[in-house]
């Protein structure tokens, strides 16, 4: 069933919040305090909301939020970060594991190594930084760093969401996008927990 004028308001409504309230708590963590003994910026807390908007806003794109059978959240996000925040595959890759699966398991973005070749990937958070989610190469030849600017990261989100190529103009014109959006909405809505004793 194709979604009504008033779907797409209550989408654009619900896409807009989730990136508004990442701004908020982005621009929050950031907090210039010069006072003396005022806390340093909090940037873990900006990116693990980062990355769980982005699953957040893959999950309607592919009109699915909960693992199973021949779904996999990685590939989930990163092709939605290839595909509307034209990020590189390979990037988006590390930036997944670094920041959804390693920091939001273990409370820090952790090294990693390619299965396949010697490189090593280690990262960098902070703002303002120019080469958001590229990948630099440092003194050592087989190791590169990854940068990621979470006030780049919600600028491309906007862009990538509601820019003219965006994922909100796919939404109002494909069947299947819409289709995706209300599944994934009948999922979120639908969650159940087993409390054993």
């Amino acid at each position: 069933m194709a979604m009504t004028e008033t779907d797409f308001l209550l989408a654009r409504s619900r896409l807009r919040e989730r990136i508004d309230s990442l701004q908020n708590d982005v621009s929050r963590c950031y907090w210039d305090l010069r006072h003396p003994g005022a806390p340093a910026s909090a940037p873990f807390p900006a990116v693990m909301y980062a990355f769980a908007t982005i699953d957040y806003l893959s999950s309607y794109w592919a009109g699915w939020n909960q693992s199973g059978p021949g779904k996999s959240q990685t590939n989930r996000l990163t092709d939605f970060m290839r595909k509307y925040l034209l990020y590189p595959n390979k990037e988006s890759q590390i930036a997944v594991n670094f920041w959804r699966h390693k920091l939001m398991h273990t409370a820090e973005p952790r090294i990693l190594r390619n299965a396949d070749n010697s490189e090593i990937y280690i990262w960098e958070i902070g703002t303002p930084l120019r080469s958001h989610m590229m990948l630099l190469p440092t003194h050592e030849p087989t190791t590169f760093k990854l940068q990621f600017d979470p006030f780049a990261l919600v600028r491309d989100l906007r862009d990538g969401v509601f820019g003219p190529q965006g994922y909100f103009s796919d939404l109002q014109v494909s069947a299947d996008l819409q289709a995706n959006y209300e599944q994934c909405e009948t999922e979120m809505e639908s969650y159940r927990i087993n409390l054993k004793p």
